[in-house]
């Protein structure tokens, strides 16, 4: 399983690489607006400028490819590492340095132009955006029905995957329901869509940029941008509906990992897929449109590194994105400041939880009797049942002859804590190591099931001895 995992995120990190190689460092810049998150002038393809911006996006693409060629030996390396935490773990943290390193040729290539452009005197439009009178709120591409239908489509499996954890309808040898672990990767996965489709709407209704002095070129230019956009994301709403759909009939029917490992790969390689497509049209779109554009709205002194977009003078809080596609923030806005907050937290908590992962990997369990109590130690003592409340206890052989489902907790090759679903009974508390396989089942006066073990068999073994004659 964890083999398909390490390909699956192989295929992840090799195609941000790539994506990045050819459209974040082209080496074709005199037909971008956009170079290295600095905006292409008139003054930059004239003699002597036009050279010095060769060599610099020349040494940026060089650099770009070192990187890329660099990270996929390390990828081909990480297929190596054994066990699906020790994979996760890695790779989360391979895909943070990696995505930073690069970037950085970006952001040095990014200097050396705005350093040009200064030299050049070449000054900006000082934060104003322009706007067309005549096209406002006029230009749209995306019709909502589009994004409504599949989420509703969706949201059947959702519905039916409640009713089953409920048990209101019954399916024969689904060992899984009553858990609720399908009703939250189905309803995990129907949400990704609606939030697309969200998205979607912010995007179609996004301020129309000006290119032109001519109304009608400007009307067919943002309304080209936003058809693509809008495909784009139509087609991430229907590849999940469709995934989620068929992940619900491997959990309704025959639950296998290697299945949802397996349509997860494929699913991927679709959103791929419809990316590429999209920079494709993208590209097209902007070719088409150079000649006819006249109108340069140069706010380069406001984008940090030529990525981050901080202005206090424009009131939008969504624009496009400057490294990559799709769309950023505007960081001075007052929601784009929350949103900042919000990403700057999530990527702490993301590495807190590499951190914590690591611990949990390294730290080894513990199961001892004293004070009339068992106690389940790692980091602390995780869980302590007094022999007062102890129902019944029964030592067990093979935990992994057991259907064994986590609802919330860890779940590791090496460890299984919190809350899981044992043979279809949900609720349960486990706190063992599967490797050791044996195990004691306690079912305390309170009717709460715990299946632990400690970290050897003798030290389970030793436990179930004292809690026997307690």
């Amino acid at each position: 399983m964890y083999a398909v995992f390490g390909w699956i995120m192989f295929l992840c990190i090799a195609s941000v690489l790539l994506f990045n190689l050819f459209y974040v460092y082209p080496l074709k810049w005199k037909d971008r607006k956009i170079i290295l998150g600095v905006t292409s002038r008139k003054e930059f393809k004239e003699a002597g400028a036009s050279e010095k911006i060769d060599e610099i996006v020349g040494r940026t693409h060089k650099q770009a490819v070192i990187i890329t060629v660099i990270c996929f030996a390390i990828s081909l390396l990480l297929l190596l590492v054994r066990g699906m935490m020790m994979q996760m773990f890695f790779w989360m943290l391979f895909m943070f340095i990696a995505i930073f390193v690069d970037m950085v040729p970006y952001i040095s290539g990014h200097s050396a132009l705005m350093s040009l452009k200064k030299s050049l005197g070449i000054k900006g439009t000082d934060g104003v955006n322009l706007v067309d009178l005549k096209l406002s709120g006029k230009v749209h591409a995306l019709k909502p029905i589009s994004v409504i239908i599949p989420n509703l489509l969706g949201f059947v499996p959702v519905v039916m995957a409640l009713l089953l954890d409920l048990k209101i309808i019954r399916l024969e040898d689904n060992r899984i329901a009553g858990s609720f672990i399908t009703t939250i990767i189905i309803a995990t996965f129907w949400s990704m869509g609606v939030l697309i489709g969200l998205f979607s709407i912010v995007m179609d209704n996004m301020k129309n940029e000006v290119i032109s002095s001519d109304s009608d070129v400007n009307a067919n230019y943002n309304r080209a941008k936003k058809k693509n956009a809008a495909d784009l994301n139509v087609g991430f709403i229907w590849i999940n509906v469709i995934y989620t759909v068929i992940m619900a009939g491997g959990f309704f029917f025959r639950y296998s990992e290697l299945l949802m490992v397996g349509g997860l790969l494929v699913y991927m390689l679709l959103m791929f897929v419809d990316v590429f497509v999209f920079i494709h049209f993208s590209k097209k779109i902007e070719a088409r449109y150079l000649k006819e554009t006249e109108v340069v709205t140069d706010d380069d002194e406001y984008w940090i590194a030529g990525m981050f977009y901080y202005n206090p003078k424009d009131k939008r809080m969504n624009v496009d994105k400057r490294a990559g596609v799709g769309v950023t923030v505007n960081f001075a806005h007052p929601g784009g400041k929350i949103v900042g907050l919000i990403g700057i937290g999530g990527l702490l908590m993301a590495l807190l939880s590499l951190v914590w992962i690591g611990l949990l990997q390294s730290t080894p369990i513990s199961l001892r009797v004293e004070d009339s109590k068992v106690i389940c130690h790692q980091l602390r003592d995780e869980y302590v049942i007094p022999f007062d409340d102890i129902a019944s206890a029964e030592y067990g052989d093979d935990i992994t002859s057991h259907t064994v489902i986590r609802v919330a907790g860890v779940g590791m090759d090496t460890l299984l804590k919190g809350n899981f679903s044992v043979d279809g009974t949900g609720g349960c508390t486990l706190f063992l190591n599967p490797q050791e396989k044996e195990f004691i089942k306690i079912i305390t006066k309170s009717g709460k099931t715990y299946y632990i073990g400690g970290g050897s068999v003798s030290e389970t073994f030793r436990a179930m001895g004292m809690i026997e004659h307690r």
